[in-house]
């Protein structure tokens, strides 16, 4: 999720760690995306089925076959894949099958994913959405940031560490014979935690807002304490 462009008209970046099967399926949807967009030219450049033309008939099965590509609809990542391989568009090359061999049990979990839930993915890394990772935003600024603070199952950060230090610190010391690790720990995540808060909260330049997921009462009288009274709606 931290190997995307700023906006569209960011480079590719160098030294990405996506695997073979995100390649192929990035490769399938620029295909789609670059016809959809009108910018036939570029499509033709990376479509594999550039070596097959040979003539006006050539270029209206690709015409053909690249529109009926478009509508996904319901089809899987693998059934999309065999279609575009069928098709001529994007063929399965041997990168693909070795992924498919060296990772087989990956590759089972993917395989039945609606393909256009990895379209949204596309969108995502390639700057046309609004939203980011708030490691990726660090040094860039925008008018209005909206900052979503979420644990998840993260070991390195805790937005209630951020929020009500003293307390959690407290409780952590009585019971520190179950809790010893995270007591240990506590001061890494909490100032791991800290940074990243001030990098997304200064990343804002006309308005920012913070939402945080069912708070409970010290959380509120600490947001209050931060922003004031009149900016802590419910």
């Amino acid at each position: 999720l931290d190997d995307k462009k700023q906006d569209e008209d960011d480079e590719n970046k160098k030294g990405s760690k996506r695997d073979n099967l995100i390649k192929h399926l990035f490769k399938i949807q620029t295909n789609i995306s670059l016809y959809k967009n009108g910018k036939y030219n570029e499509f033709l450049r990376v479509t594999d089925y550039r070596s097959r033309i040979l003539t006006i008939a050539d270029k209206r099965a690709l015409k053909e076959n690249i529109e009926e590509l478009i509508f996904v609809g319901d089809k899987t990542i693998e059934e999309v894949i065999n279609d575009a391989n069928d098709k001529g568009i994007c063929l399965i090359d041997d990168k693909l099958i070795a992924f498919k061999k060296n990772k087989e049990y990956l590759y089972n979990r993917v395989k039945d994913v609606k393909f256009s839930e990895f379209q949204k993915l596309y969108k995502y890394l390639e700057g046309q959405t609004p939203f980011s990772t708030q490691h990726k935003i660090k040094g860039a600024e925008f008018d209005n940031v909206l900052v979503i603070l979420d644990n998840g199952n993260w070991n390195d950060y805790n937005f209630n560490y951020l929020f009500d230090k003293e307390n959690i610190y407290r409780q952590l010391v009585d019971g520190k014979s179950k809790t010893k690790s995270k007591l240990e720990s506590f001061p890494r995540v909490l100032a791991r935690t800290q940074k990243i808060f001030y990098v997304c909260c200064t990343r804002a330049k006309e308005n920012l807002a913070v939402f945080f997921h069912n708070p409970d009462a010290q959380i509120i009288t600490k947001a209050k304490e931060w922003f004031g009274d009149a900016n802590v709606k419910n």
